[in-house]
């Protein structure tokens, strides 16, 4: 019984978050009532109002949940690294995981960001930041970074989160193959300049 109670529960919250995730696409958050909210997801106000305490609660706990699905897609530094080839490699995967997740979802983030919550946004930025200085502190190992791990880190994410903030803005001026490429060509060259490294390879 407790069981079937659980899957209703995660049932009625995953039908909210949809329905607010849709609302929001089509206006402000001001504008959107609990009636609207509860229409589109088919169920009463009082059953809202048993999971949150108003409009925003909902939207803030459906961002939290489209954030730790990033999370899960993006932060893969668990294995070890080896060579400079599989770091690049592992950076690659990073940064392809954020821009697919970013081409699946730009409707929402820029619908989230003209609501003037820019968690979502500032949550990417963090994400590829802490997989990269993970990715860094593994290649410290490897061969030793001239400069420290935030830093180096800094460089690196700091030019990706302006030009990717700048594609969702823009998304006609760069096809996504055109960035992957774009990204790919300075990821395989990146850690083959001696500039970032103390000492000669290995």
């Amino acid at each position: 019984m407790e069981y079937k109670e659980d899957i209703r529960i995660q049932k009625t919250r995953r039908d909210l978050r949809l329905a607010i995730l849709n609302l929001i696409m089509e206006k402000p958050i001001e504008k959107i009532s609990v009636i609207e909210i509860c229409n589109k997801a088919m169920i009463n106000r009082m059953t809202f109002y048993k999971y949150y305490e108003d409009k925003f609660t909902l939207l803030d706990d459906t961002i939290n949940e489209i954030i730790d699905e990033l999370k899960n897609k993006t932060l893969k530094c668990n294995n070890e690294i080896k060579t400079l080839e599989e770091a690049s490699n592992l950076l690659a995967s990073i940064i392809k995981n954020v821009i697919d997740y970013i081409e699946k979802n730009r409707e929402l983030i820029i619908a989230v960001q003209k609501n003037g919550d820019y968690k979502l946004f500032d949550m990417i930025a963090y994400i590829s930041e802490a997989s990269i200085t993970e990715l860094l502190n593994q290649i410290n190992k490897i061969r030793e970074l001239k400069y420290s791990i935030p830093v180096t880190s800094s460089f690196i994410y700091g030019g990706f989160v302006s030009t990717i903030t700048y594609w969702i803005n823009h998304p006609d001026s760069i096809m996504k193959e055109q960035l992957l490429e774009l990204i790919d060509n300075i990821k395989n060259n990146l850690f083959s300049l001696d500039f970032l490294f103390k000492n000669e390879k290995k």
